[in-house]
């Protein structure tokens, strides 16, 4: 006779399943991997900590900094706090209400508790007085953060780009902007407008190393030409973005002379992660001595090599991108005769006064040297180092783009000590890596120089990229001119 279905026992694959995955999740084998796991991580962890690394942000060297530091000294201990509170009670409750395997009943469940005033008061109030406890040091925080200097004093403008940063500082005192739509005043609708279109032409502008006078807080006005980027020079002060379209403030100051390394910390695309930027804090005597330098036009060379790299710099094209104010050239425009007096002749430059002069004409017309979407390089040998503050202009004690290490003593003088270098330890230009990167720039750091039609239907649409494009045709030999030439802008 058929056995009536209803008496037949209930299929028990599914409690045998549970059990078998709880037996092996419980496994001694597992938990063994699982610990060796957890050491790992923590050793990799415990790795990155360092005392002597230029990226610690636990070494203040600023007041912006310091007060960060402060805040933290508030703010960790309750967070220390907190996590043992949370993190040990369930281990505790982990341990404590351990099953095991073989009295594993998925039917056992424990005591079902609904409502319970006393611990939801507990778990609301208590959370709301610790929040209320942080809160006070971080808005007292935010204000100290936020102070800003009188109006009047020196401001730097800052700007993200892929894969860069310019500097921008107001050397006149009539801020960052000129009137771009024409309506005869300087306001916020000029804001809204291009950056080429309506930043103050009269400003000092720098790539890559913002130079302070140390002891003196420098207010920064940050955007971006692009993407989101964000300024962080850890020992300095915290992270800001830089946001297109929009204008954030910060500050950054310096305790004492030196250098102080940052990254970009937002990422920005391909080269997000070779995003560098360095801040030198100079005696205040020493940082005007810089400002007054960095005010000035470019002076022609004299040397036959360094002309030549000129010639070729501009036959390339570099000036469709690069600004580059030169003295001589405004001089010759003046006066040609005055002008080219203080040209040393050469088999380039004609010594006859009017062929002299119609030379100079030809090479002031064409492209103008106002592009502006490229490092300035009216004085780039005065900088330590290029590529997006990636590698050092520079070989010798400290040059290293990477650290901190720089003797700030000699930060004026670079250029000067690297063109009679004496013995092997003596600064010298770094040449082959500026070689390097002229004929091939695209393989020294990732970007996308080739210009890419993004909207190839759309016959108005120009085609855009970003980055250096290579010069791989050029020559060893112009390569040398051409690294000559840059030697001479300081």
């Amino acid at each position: 006779m058929t056995k009536n279905l209803c008496e037949m026992p209930a299929p028990t694959w599914h409690n045998q399943k549970q059990t078998t995955s709880v037996k092996r999740m419980m496994s001694p084998n597992r938990l063994s991997k699982k610990l060796i796991l957890a050491i790992t991580a923590m050793g990799l962890l415990l790795a990155g900590c360092a005392d002597d690394k230029p990226l610690n942000t636990f070494e203040p060297k600023g007041e912006r900094a310091v007060a960060i530091d402060e805040l933290m000294f508030w703010i960790w201990p309750i967070m220390g706090v907190v996590f043992v509170l949370v993190i040990g009670g369930a281990l505790i409750l982990t341990v404590k209400n351990r099953v095991k395997p073989e009295d594993y009943d998925p039917e056992d469940l424990p005591a079902q508790t609904h409502g319970n005033t006393g611990l939801e008061l507990a778990w609301t109030i208590l959370p709301a007085i610790l929040l209320a406890g942080i809160c006070v040091p971080m808005v007292r925080g935010i204000w100290e953060l936020e102070e800003k200097n009188e109006p009047g004093e020196l401001d730097v403008m800052v700007i993200g780009q892929q894969w860069w940063w310019e500097y921008r500082y107001d050397a006149d005192g009539d801020g960052f902007f000129i009137d771009g739509n024409g309506d005869g005043v300087v306001d916020e609708k000029d804001e809204t407008l291009p950056l080429e279109l309506v930043l103050d032409p009269d400003d000092i502008v720098t790539a890559n190393e913002l130079v302070i006078p140390a002891g003196q807080q420098i207010d920064l006005t940050l955007t971006s030409r692009d993407v989101i980027h964000s300024f962080w020079i850890p020992r300095l002060n915290g992270k800001r973005d830089t946001v297109p379209g929009r204008w954030h403030t910060w500050s950054v100051s310096a305790f004492e002379p030196g250098k102080y390394t940052g990254w970009c910390t937002e990422y920005c695309g391909l080269s997000h992660a070779r995003m560098r930027m360095s801040t030198i804090a100079l005696t205040p005597e020493d940082f005007d001595l810089w400002f007054e330098n960095q005010k000035t036009e470019a002076a022609f060379p004299t040397d036959a090599d360094a002309i030549a790299g000129r010639e070729i710099f501009l036959a390339q094209g570099c000036t469709n991108c690069h600004i580059l104010r030169e003295e001589t050239v405004a001089a010759v425009a003046a006066d040609p005769e005055a002008g080219i007096a203080a040209v040393t002749p050469s088999a380039i430059v004609p010594t006859d006064p009017a062929e002299a002069a119609e030379y100079w004409k030809e090479r002031r017309s064409g492209v103008p040297l106002v592009s502006a979407a490229a490092p300035d390089l009216t004085h780039f040998a005065s900088r330590t180092t290029f590529a997006g503050g990636i590698f050092g202009s520079y070989a010798g004690e400290g040059t290293d783009a990477n650290d901190d290490a720089l003797d700030v003593g000699v930060y004026l003088n670079l250029s000067e000590l690297a063109a009679n270098p004496q013995g092997p330890d003596d600064y010298r230009w770094n040449s082959p890596e500026l070689k390097r990167w002229i004929k091939n720039a695209p393989e020294r750091k990732a970007m996308a120089s080739e210009p890419v039609d993004l909207d190839p239907d759309d016959p108005d649409d120009i085609p855009v990229g970003r980055g250096m494009l290579p010069y791989e045709e050029m020559s060893d030999e112009d390569l040398d001119k051409i690294v000559a030439y840059l030697a001479t802008l300081d």
